[in-house]
């Protein structure tokens, strides 16, 4: 009777190991999909960009159409955000560019990866987007997509390093916890 009970315990304790090992292995999975999901998603920002500004410098479009036009050709979330915001700003629903952007914000910010820095670049944007000169705009949206770019060479760069650190880190902390459980 002993034998069993002792063996069962052994069964258990290995499928316990085995169960924490995967979870923290998918934890750091978890991590690499969340950094791929934001170059994906600073890329789509980009595309944006060069799509916004060749609609306001050679279609002249208002920034309402603009957005709709614009972000029925970028996929994703990012996408779908600026689609909402020209329909937003359609709709006249009495509050000015800037609440409007604000708010937009807020909603976008649940729904993406990106970091708080790109969250900032983007509310500045809003601020210079708000202003009726249509220069003003086209040199904030190229100001924009410069810190898009370095963003995006940055996280490009750092990308291989953080996916092995990801991996490596959910494997060693599913080894200390099943250490320490043991």
């Amino acid at each position: 009777m002993n034998e069993f009970l002792m063996h069962k315990e052994i069964v258990c304790k290995g499928i316990g190991i085995c169960l924490i090992l995967i979870a923290a292995i998918g934890c750091g999975n978890c991590y690499n999909n969340r950094l791929k999901l934001r170059l994906e998603q600073l890329r789509q920002l980009q595309q944006f960009m060069l799509l916004l500004e060749g609609e306001i410098q050679y279609q002249c479009s208002m920034l309402p159409e603009a957005f709709i036009t614009c972000g029925k050709q970028v996929d994703g979330v990012c996408g779908q955000w600026w689609i909402e915001m020209g329909e937003r700003l359609n709709a006249m629903e009495g509050e000015d560019f800037q609440t409007i952007w604000v708010q937009q914000l807020k909603c976008l910010y649940g729904k993406t990866q990106l970091s708080e820095a790109s969250m900032n670049d983007l509310k500045r944007l809003g601020n210079q987007l708000s202003f009726p000169d249509r220069d003003t705009q086209l040199g904030a949206m190229r100001l924009y997509s410069q810190k898009l770019q370095r963003q995006e060479e940055q996280l490009t760069g750092e990308l291989p390093v953080k996916t092995k650190l990801g991996v490596t880190f959910g494997v060693l902390s599913g080894l200390f916890l099943i250490i320490l459980l043991i």
